[in-house]
């Protein structure tokens, strides 16, 4: 009789399964750590996938991803960043209604500006920080850089926190045991004050996070609707009609060429 251990459909189906994936990689890898970007292309043709999805995906590699940010309570992050790419290029029309947008969301306004063919909006605070939002058309599409930053605010928490836990303390221990023991014991309360505002610039980090967020959303709904709405008139010119009930001229003209 066969010593061989039986496995049941379902532990067959797993099997065979893990089996394919490890021959997969085998194949596509082999003993290799890393891959060229030549071997990326050569592997996406193989499963399907273009070159130009390809490319446009390796570009986008690296990019900073609202998503995947998170605070760093050691750290206190002070700083967060966003880069997406929306179908549809926007013109100076359009950009008046963004600005609309983005006032509405961040509640401020900013200044504009026009570098290149990049539209830029930012807002600077000198004790508070800064945002930056710049918008660029290319190739049928817009990228959208968003940075919201608040270093200085940051550093005025953190010090008024450290400030005023060291002085109640101070007062307080005086009064009850005296000078020098105030002195010893305060500046660990103060410590104590200025870890505190590390989780209120937590729960703003949160608070900022979200707007980006918000505003990233609006804005790409906001561009979206100007492709749609261009199309829209579009499909209306070519089937206007003028008063008499006859084609418009201009179509009349197209129609001939």
């Amino acid at each position: 009789m066969s010593d061989s251990k039986s496995y049941s459909k379902k532990e067959i189906s797993k099997i065979l399964t893990k089996a394919s994936e490890i021959q997969v990689t085998k194949d596509l890898y082999e003993d290799q750590e890393t891959l060229t970007e030549e071997d990326l292309v050569h592997i996406a043709e193989e499963v399907g996938i273009s070159r130009e999805s390809l490319q446009e995906a390796l570009a986008k590699i690296g990019e900073p991803d609202l998503d995947e940010q998170t605070y760093n309570l050691i750290k206190g992050t002070s700083r967060i960043q966003d880069v997406s790419s929306v179908e549809g290029e926007i013109n100076e029309e359009q950009w008046e209604d963004l600005v609309l947008e983005i006032r509405k969301i961040t509640g401020g306004i900013g200044k504009i500006n026009k570098v290149g063919n990049t539209y830029e909006w930012e807002q600077r605070k000198s004790d508070f920080g800064y945002k930056h939002f710049s918008f660029t058309p290319k190739n049928g599409q817009t990228k959208i850089q968003m940075v919201s930053s608040w270093g200085p605010f940051k550093a005025l928490s953190g010090f008024l926190s450290f400030f005023f836990a060291f002085i109640i303390t101070l007062i307080v221990v005086k009064e009850i045991s005296g000078k020098q023991l105030a002195l010893m014991i305060a500046p660990f309360f103060g410590l104590g004050g200025f870890a505190l505002s590390r989780f209120f610039l937590k729960s703003y980090y949160q608070k900022q996070k979200n707007q980006l967020s918000t505003l990233a959303s609006a804005l790409s709904r906001k561009i979206q609707s100007f492709k749609t709405n261009s199309i829209n008139i579009e499909n209306d010119d070519v089937y206007s009609f003028s008063n008499d009930g006859s084609l418009d001229q201009s179509i009349k003209k197209e129609s001939k060429s």
